[in-house]
């Protein structure tokens, strides 16, 4: 089955949010100094509409051969 248009460019913007969202895990988890509590909350809701955005495009394409 080959891909339709929005799903070669769906693909791609799919594996930089999941790069995205892995990199913001890997700032909070490092970031743990106490001066630094409202900088974690930014990253967590960044991370949190991240996630929410690769939900929804799986969710979209889940069964059309659409993988992250």
């Amino acid at each position: 089955m080959t891909a339709s248009p929005e799903q070669r460019t769906a693909i791609p913007y799919l594996r930089k949010l999941v790069r995205e969202h892995r990199a913001l895990n890997r700032r909070i988890d490092t970031t743990k100094t106490a001066g630094a509590r409202e900088d974690i909350k930014v990253l967590k809701r960044r991370r949190l509409r991240l996630k929410d955005k690769i939900a929804a495009l799986q969710h979209r394409y889940h069964g059309r051969g659409l993988t992250s």
